[in-house]
């Protein structure tokens, strides 16, 4: 018994610390292209949520008049090449009903990691979810291609591509569950 008590708690020690190390990266916008270590310029701030939409139960398997796209949450953006900002609008993100809902948006070289949560922190539940469209703006952005995919995703499936060299504005999709 005490073999397997140290064992785990050998092993929550080193699982704590290499989260730890890959925090760090994040946070300081860095990231290592093989190259050597490049810093971003990117730096975002959170414009605004929806009210409710309604329920994601309610949706059916495609989104009507977009091509039969998959249901799932929509990514649209505008970039302005003359202010170098970047709107994202993540549309048909799921939390719950009483939530507050924010984004985090944060850097990892020219891959933009997205995290729509909860802002509430009474710590009251709600049965019941609902999808709310979620607005940020990047600022020192550039025309090239950045890469787009959820926080907490470590999924090719999930990361989205945008050629903004290509388009000023477009929209992708993440499958339902990336968020």
């Amino acid at each position: 018994m005490k073999k397997t008590l140290l064992f785990c708690s050998i092993f929550a020690i080193a699982a704590f610390n290499f989260m730890s190390c890959d925090d760090e990266d994040e946070n300081n916008n860095t990231t290592n292209n093989g190259g050597g270590t490049t810093t971003s310029n990117l730096s975002a701030e959170f414009v605004g949520a929806s009210d409710c939409l309604g329920s994601p139960y309610e949706m059916l398997d495609t989104r009507a008049g977009e091509d039969d796209q998959s249901a799932g949450t929509k990514l649209v953006y505008k970039y302005d090449e003359a202010k170098g900002e970047l709107e994202l609008t993540l549309e048909h993100a799921i939390l719950e009903c009483a939530s507050i809902p924010k984004m985090n948006v944060k850097f990892s070289g020219d891959t933009i990691l997205l995290l729509p949560y909860n802002a509430d922190t009474s710590g009251i539940h709600a049965n019941c979810i609902c999808l709310y469209d979620l607005t940020s703006k990047v600022k020192g952005v550039e025309s090239k291609v950045y890469y787009v995919r959820p926080e907490y995703s470590t999924g090719e499936e999930n990361v989205q591509v945008l050629e903004l060299s290509q388009k000023n504005e477009d929209f992708v999709f993440f499958p339902w569950g990336a968020f």
